[in-house]
């Protein structure tokens, strides 16, 4: 199951991007995709904030309360990784679009191809990225997570490692760090951190010489040595 969220505080735009989606799922009976709808962006934010976020999100950036690009900036603090799809009378708002990782920027009127065409994008994406989950057998039994929710790893005790995600766990897994990474890294923001951290670019909120501080609000120190070659990395990621 996908899960679809619009978010629009004009009923008639609401309607007319669900009406292009539901023409969109008979194109496409191979996705099984839930539409949910949003009048106010408050409102998909504490949806999102109660019962977790969404695969697909299109939303309006100029709406009453915050802007679609701030509610935008809000999910990815509450950990939605959703794919979003800004839909906007201006081109003025490309850049924050950047900022959030957005997977397309469409100006209204936009065509139904237009749409179609986004849709397209993102659900091979997320085809990818399903596809693309491991199975590790930790502490607590049998879990398959996706590499992308992995925040970092570090090692916990000989041939052990824990393994945090962006939803919160702490998973147990008997491996070395060098093992685990080859596990992640077909995500490509993993990077090697010394011989006991495994992590995520995506994640990173700061970094300074001794600690490293995570979207999370998680913290950790890592090794002095490696500050030049993180530092080289990050800066890259960012660009």
């Amino acid at each position: 199951m996908i899960e679809l969220a619009i978010c629009d505080d004009e009923s008639q735009e609401i309607e007319r991007t669900r009406g292009m989606i539901l023409q969109y799922i008979k194109a496409h009976p191979q996705y099984e995709i839930k539409i949910h709808t949003f009048s106010a962006p408050l409102e998909l934010l504490s949806f999102v904030e109660e019962n977790g976020g969404f695969d697909v999100l299109l939303l309006d950036i100029y709406m009453s309360g915050i802007k679609g690009t701030d509610a935008a900036r809000e999910l990815r603090s509450l950990g939605d990784e959703g794919e979003i799809i800004f839909l906007t009378t201006s081109r003025d708002h490309s850049l924050e679009a950047f900022e959030v990782n957005a997977a397309q920027y469409l100006v209204k009127p936009y065509l139904e191809e237009s749409l179609f065409a986004a849709l397209n994008k993102v659900m091979k994406r997320i085809e990818v990225d399903r596809r693309a989950k491991i199975v590790l057998k930790t502490s607590e039994g049998i879990s398959r997570i996706a590499p992308r929710d992995v925040v970092y790893t570090e090692t916990s005790r000989n041939n052990y490692q824990w393994i945090h995600t962006i939803q919160g766990q702490k998973l147990e897994v008997r491996m070395t760090s060098a093992e685990l990474f080859t596990l992640l890294s077909v995500n490509k923001f993993f990077i090697r951190c010394g011989v006991s951290l495994n992590l995520n670019l995506k994640y990173i909120r700061q970094i300074s010489k001794n600690t490293i501080s995570f979207d999370t609000g998680e913290q950790i120190v890592y090794p002095y040595r490696s500050y030049k070659k993180l530092k080289e990395e990050f800066l890259r990621f960012q660009m």
